[in-house]
């Protein structure tokens, strides 16, 4: 899998056998088999220069396919940090309890943080990843205030930014 990854990740890079072994962190033995197993399936391309043989990702509906598949994908919670946390005024992003497979509550506390863009990026976020955000925007002395009035007790994971 790690051989296959490597390939995916750099399309156009070619590979020799020992290199692709040393960046793949394994034998040239056994990378050597895999590559033969990769490139009867198709996955991988060999070109021949002289004696030596270079490798690299097959450009085929099939690596496609296979590309995607293996993705490292962001969560639904990741991404909604991305991009709240560029928003102009926004100190700390917390996740209030535990998330479910379906929704998560959230805390964003900041100064002048603009709700309206906080809501477009859960509406997308709900569309594309069928997630429900549930935020809640307060300014640092509102969360602290609540919090000590035991509001918010909870299980809590900061995700962005710091305590105070």
């Amino acid at each position: 899998m790690i051989l296959i990854k490597l390939f995916l990740d750099h399309p156009e890079q070619e590979y020799g056998i020992r290199e692709a072994a040393k960046a793949a962190k394994l034998a040239p033995a056994t990378s050597y088999r895999i590559i033969r197993t990769l490139l009867k399936l198709g996955l991988v391309e060999e070109r021949r220069v002289k004696r030596l043989r270079l490798y690299r990702a097959a450009q085929n509906r099939e690596t496609r396919f296979l590309d995607e598949l293996l993705a490292v994908r962001k969560t639904a919670i990741e991404e909604f940090v991305e991009l709240a946390a560029q928003l102009p005024g926004v100190a700390e992003i917390i996740l209030h309890g535990k998330p479910t497979k379906e929704k998560a509550s959230i805390l964003v506390i900041g100064e002048n943080v603009d709700a309206s863009a906080l809501s477009r990026i859960v509406g997308d976020i709900k569309v594309r990843l069928n997630f429900a955000i549930l935020h809640l925007v307060l300014a640092p002395h509102q969360y602290a205030q609540m919090t000590d009035m035991g509001l918010y007790a909870g299980e809590k994971q900061i995700l962005y930014g710091h305590t105070s």
